[in-house]
């Protein structure tokens, strides 16, 4: 269950991202897009699969209550009383009406209607929802359809497109598009994240398992900016070589999105941390970090940054790495090598903290 959940998260913010992306690009002229194909078959199993895969959390649920009264009535109570349950069962309707429209090449504008109804239901259902409804739910929402719309313009582009045509007319419209989504992600981002964490707790939250996984999600959408920077600025003058295909490069982007997807997926299994002392007290801290420390973690818990040489040579490595991914592009190596070096990346930064961390 522990790895079921976060795959089917990962796979539900994949899934929404691929048909986001398809509707949203009917809107744009096909002389400001590349020519893309995807079948309808394909299209057709990405909404079945939204069904299937956002089950997971309910999964979760029903397991974690289910030894105590029965599966049987533990299912029939979480989708009729809780919210999670009530936005699956609205997320079945509304895909359902998607597939058929979808299935009878139905207007661009009903699909669009019908997706936005499911990223609805899916901020319905998020836990800042419970917190504070409106506010939670508002900034949830916008969060999850400025990342799917992006991302899945992402995914139609580099994956799906059959040349590189109007590339240069898609870029003059993108680019500004994707800024203003990552300044709409981040601030989003930053109120959900505040509605779970206090920001002068941020640090502390690295003991448990959730301030882990928001340290590693935060730390992977650096290389993702620089992806970003690479294929809406750096590849314009690139497209002066004749040779030069820009979608592999866009390609990369992709997968780091996805990386930033992996660990938004584990992170919305982990128990958000409300009150970190309490948390620590009932739950224990992240093993790795207790082995880290060398010592359990004493409450009221109080992290803090030092210098350390270990943390120093890490931060530099990560440096290296970062302005390697530049170079690669500038050498015109595989873009693969560009993946490899944002995971090195990722791993050095991470390290760095964490061996500059000491618990007072």
């Amino acid at each position: 269950m522990n790895v079921l959940v976060p795959l089917t998260e990962l796979i539900t913010y994949i899934l929404f991202s691929i048909l986001i992306g398809h509707v949203a690009l009917q809107f744009v002229s096909p002389e400001k897009k590349p020519s893309i194909y995807i079948s309808k078959r394909f299209l057709l199993s990405c909404v079945l699969g939204i069904i299937l895969f956002t089950f997971g959390p309910l999964l979760q649920v029903v397991a974690y209550f289910g030894g105590s009264v029965g599966v049987a009535q533990t299912l029939f109570s979480v989708l009729f009383t809780f919210e999670i349950g009530k936005a699956w069962i609205a997320i079945v309707w509304c895909s359902t009406l998607l597939w058929l429209a979808i299935y009878l090449e139905n207007s661009k504008y009903v699909q669009a209607v019908l997706l936005f109804l499911m990223v609805l239901s899916i901020g319905y259902a998020s836990h800042v929802a419970s917190l504070s409804f409106w506010t939670g739910f508002t900034s949830h929402t916008v969060h999850f359809l400025a990342v799917t719309l992006w991302a899945g313009i992402l995914i139609q582009v580099s994956w799906f497109s059959k040349d590189s045509t109007n590339w240069d007319r898609f870029l003059r419209w993108f680019t500004p598009f994707a800024v203003s989504c990552m300044i709409v992600i981040l601030i989003s981002g930053v109120i959900v994240m505040l509605f779970v964490i206090d920001i002068k707790d941020y640090i502390n939250a690295w003991v448990l398992p959730y301030g882990q996984m928001l340290l590693l999600k935060h730390i992977s959408i650096i290389p993702l900016l620089a992806f970003a920077f690479i294929n809406g600025i750096l590849v314009r003058k690139m497209r002066k070589t004749p040779t030069f295909d820009p979608r592999p490069w866009i390609k990369t982007e992709s997968v780091s999105v996805l990386i930033v997807f992996f660990f938004t997926g584990i992170l919305g299994t982990l128990s958000p941390p409300h009150d970190i002392d309490q948390t620590v007290k009932s739950e224990g801290g992240a093993n790795w970090v207790i082995n880290l420390l060398g010592s359990s973690i004493r409450i009221p818990v109080n992290l803090q940054l030092i210098g350390s040489f270990q943390g120093i040579v890490a931060f530099i490595f990560g440096v290296l790495f970062f302005i390697m991914i530049f170079l690669s592009f500038y050498k015109k190596k595989a873009p693969i090598l560009a993946i490899f070096l944002s995971l090195c990346f990722i791993i050095s930064t991470y390290l760095g903290l964490m061996s500059s961390i000491e618990l007072r």
